[in-house]
């Protein structure tokens, strides 16, 4: 754009002999010898670089977003511009296939849905799901809004997506907690009631069964009320575990005689077909309560024996100390800790049963074989322990949990009074 003009008219018969610099502008004669008169015309390109400059520091400071942002040509979809981080996560756009399109790219309906709301001048906002450049799956929350012209056409538009999976998960886990903590609060209000309902049908059924000889057919009813009754029982005890809280029962005690304990009995009672191998570190001590701990570690043997029927398997146990902050569990713990691992070669979980193992009520079993109360409970009493427990599966090649917990720290001897100290020297 012209903003100022000047002439200058020069009838030497020479150039001038140098430059003449005025502020910012540089002015050179183009006059010489053939042709008798110059004419010099000058730009003002301040505007032009203020512009240039506005533009640099807009793309610049859309790169330190993180957002994935996009502008779309609005007819055919192609992209103008993308930040960096729009880069980082689905790849850069100049690097895609020729011609190919924000849709082609994606193939995500909600998104199409999206556009074609934009072309028509209207925003856009909701949530959906899109793979990256790495193939990971991510949720995102994001806007589709139009870009008009002065004459009011929509020319572009504009598409911001935020990834909103960790806040998703979170939101997930909570809610998961406030289930559990539900269910928590429910247990402990109606065990016991329950309880005392289950001991009054076995103590009626044991009076039954002292007064009816023992060759009557009444007294396999009986048996069968006392089978049922004593299920109620376990499950009602399994319901109080789940709700308890508490630590007022706790001692310090040695966790590797206990795991040896649950070994012995896991061999003595699961089918021939299942290999039960250990590798425990020994004089590794806890705080906490071993009746929990050993019903937990059976619950996980037993469903690991379960899973490997009926070709059987292999069952491994292992127990090593860990170093605090080591990186094997989710959370790394600040203290001294100890990995206890159940393997099995069983039939595995797919992601769907992975993600909902540990909610109350929830299991693969047929009907009857199962409360789907056995890894809730488990889940409950390791983290009423101060501990983690982290679960991996394959569909055919198996499943591993693995709990880390701190151990606990026996207070050193005292030493004997009448022998000489540590630093002590026959020189002194």
């Amino acid at each position: 754009m012209v903003t100022s003009r000047s002439s200058h008219l020069s009838r030497h018969a020479k150039p001038l002999h140098h430059p003449v610099q005025f502020g910012p502008w540089k002015f050179t004669s183009l006059s010489d010898s053939k042709y008798p008169e110059t004419q010099a015309v000058i730009k003002d390109l301040t505007t032009r670089r203020r512009l240039a400059e506005r533009s640099r520091h807009l793309s610049s400071a859309l790169d330190q977003v993180l957002e994935a942002i996009a502008i779309l040509e609005a007819r055919t979809g192609a992209i103008l511009y993308a930040n960096t981080h729009f880069s980082r996560l689905f790849g850069n756009p100049s690097h895609w296939s020729s011609g190919q399109t924000f849709l082609e790219q994606f193939e995500c309906r909600i998104l199409a849905t999206a556009l074609e709301q934009a072309r028509l001048g209207r925003a856009w906002t909701g949530r959906s799901f899109l793979n990256t450049q790495a193939g990971k799956r991510i949720t995102f929350e994001g806007t589709v809004s139009p870009e008009r012209n002065p004459e009011g056409t929509v020319e572009s538009l504009v598409v911001r997506l935020r990834d909103i999976s960790l806040e998703v998960e979170k939101d997930h886990h909570f809610r998961q907690a406030q289930k559990m903590n539900a269910l928590g609060a429910l247990a402990g209000g109606m065990a016991h009631d329950f309880n005392n309902l289950v001991g009054a049908i076995l103590a009626a059924a044991e009076l039954i069964e002292r007064q009816v000889e023992p060759d009557s057919p009444i007294q396999k009813r009986l048996q069968v009320i006392q089978r049922v009754a004593g299920r109620a029982r376990d499950l009602s005890k399994q319901i109080l575990n789940f709700s308890r809280r508490s630590d007022e029962t706790w001692t310090p005690f040695d966790l590797t005689d206990l795991l040896s304990e649950v070994i012995t009995f896991l061999q003595t009672t699961l089918p021939r077909n299942v290999e039960v191998r250990s590798d425990l570190a020994k004089g590794i001590r806890i705080l906490g309560d071993p009746s929990q701990l050993h019903q937990a570690i059976m619950n996980l043997g037993i469903n690991g024996s379960q899973a490997m029927q009926p070709a059987g398997g292999v069952l491994s146990i292992s127990l090593q100390p860990m170093e605090a902050l080591q990186s094997v569990v989710d959370r790394p713990f600040q203290e001294p800790c100890v990995l206890l691992s159940i393997e099995d070669t069983g039939c595995g979980m797919d992601s769907h049963t992975l993600e909902r193992i540990f909610e109350p009520f929830f299991t693969t079993k047929e009907a009857g074989q199962g409360t789907g109360l056995g890894l809730s409970v488990v889940n409950g009493i390791v983290q009423g322990h101060g501990g983690n427990l982290q679960v991996s599966s394959q569909l055919g090649k198996g499943s591993s949990f693995k709990i880390c917990l701190p151990t606990h720290q026996d207070l050193p001897m005292r030493l004997d009074l009448d022998s000489p100290p540590l630093n002590a020297s026959s020189n002194f």
